[in-house]
């Protein structure tokens, strides 16, 4: 199925966070999975909770957690088509589909199935080295402790000047 040029792009808006995520053609997960499109850290969300496909008339949002997922308020048991504004409660967080237009203040997410997509780049945390497996990072530099050196002879310097000036 190809992108139709006429029809506005679709975005999974997630209001925490105010970032849009494009939607195309690859089906779109959300859930507790660091692999999920959308993340949500929360125990009562599924590793897989719910996804969303793109179809002939729009898009379908299918519910997977066993934890429920709502729409505009209602609980959703099938898949269900998505329109514009609809409102998607998983857990406590809220996402809205939005056609078109996005509202002031959301920044788009790029698409992370782009080329040189790294599926582990969500949960890797580049401040954290393991000396003993090893790391492909440089090790941190040792900081340099001759200004603290200079600062603390300048300090008793002046010190001793108060001191003996006052004395």
């Amino acid at each position: 199925m190809t992108a139709d040029p006429l029809k506005p792009p679709s975005y999974l808006v997630y209001e925490v966070e105010r970032r849009a995520y494009p939607l195309s053609d690859t089906p779109f997960s959300i859930g507790r999975d660091a692999s999920s499109g959308i993340v949500i850290r929360e125990p009562a969300v599924s590793r897989s909770h719910a996804e969303v496909r793109s179809e002939a008339d729009g898009f379908v949002l299918t519910p997977a957690g066993a934890t429920g997922t709502r729409i505009n308020g209602m609980p959703v048991i099938t898949a269900t088509k998505l329109s514009d504004g609809d409102r998607i409660e998983i857990g406590s967080a809220e996402i809205t589909y939005r056609e078109g237009r996005l509202p002031l203040g959301v920044s788009v997410v790029d698409s992370a199935n782009g080329p040189g997509h790294d599926p582990d780049a969500i949960t890797r945390r580049p401040t954290i080295t393991n000396p003993i497996l090893g790391s492909n990072q440089a090790a941190p530099k040792k900081k340099s402790f001759t200004g603290t050196i200079v600062l603390l002879v300048i300090l008793i310097a002046v010190a001793a000047w108060y001191f003996l000036k006052a004395g």
